[in-house]
């Protein structure tokens, strides 16, 4: 191996701890989420974003749960939204439809980043971000949907329910 190349101006990238995003994702996240409280689902082992973070692998940086994305341990409407950045591979795909469904049941509002773009009658989208990158890219979206029908307002004892719950280890938390 050439090491003159390895890290320097030759090279075209770098690399990142495994399940994480640059900083400037972070902060755009963090600017336009205003929801609370946020559940955060496939979150990963660094991330701090939402009041509460779920992985099934991994564990993530307490409050958190481990816990199946497609059968979350919480309440039904007790977040006010659900933010998730799923693995993006093929096979993932079916299953994040299915987990689309399950935020939604979660929490009112859910904001998806990924590939590919959830239409259900379930819900609409209300904003869609782009990630522009130099030359042709798979676009990665961040969409923000609403759920029809059900606009409940969020039950501040369920969600404090929810919270406690995990403190109390009655649902699968992960203390770090």
């Amino acid at each position: 191996m050439n090491k003159k190349n390895w890290g320097g101006k030759c090279n075209t990238g770098k690399y990142v701890e495994a399940y994480s995003w640059h900083a400037s994702i972070d902060k755009f996240l963090q600017y336009e989420i205003v929801e609370a409280p946020l559940l955060h689902v496939c979150s990963g082992p660094v991330s701090r974003l939402g009041n509460i973070r779920v992985d099934r692998y991994i564990s993530a940086v307490a409050p958190a749960v481990r816990a199946d994305w497609l059968m979350l341990p919480l309440k039904d409407d007790s977040f006010a939204a659900v933010f998730a950045d799923p693995p993006w591979t093929g096979n993932n795909m079916k299953a994040c439809g299915d987990f689309c469904k399950e935020a939604m049941r979660v929490a009112n509002v859910f904001y998806l980043m990924s590939p590919w773009l959830w239409c259900s009658q379930q819900a609409r989208r209300t904003k869609i971000w782009v990630r522009e990158l130099s030359g042709i890219n798979q676009p990665i979206l961040i969409v923000r949907y609403e759920r029809y029908g059900r606009q409940l307002e969020l039950d501040s004892s369920v969600a404090s329910q929810s919270r406690q719950a995990i403190s109390n280890g009655k649902i699968n938390a992960i203390h770090s």
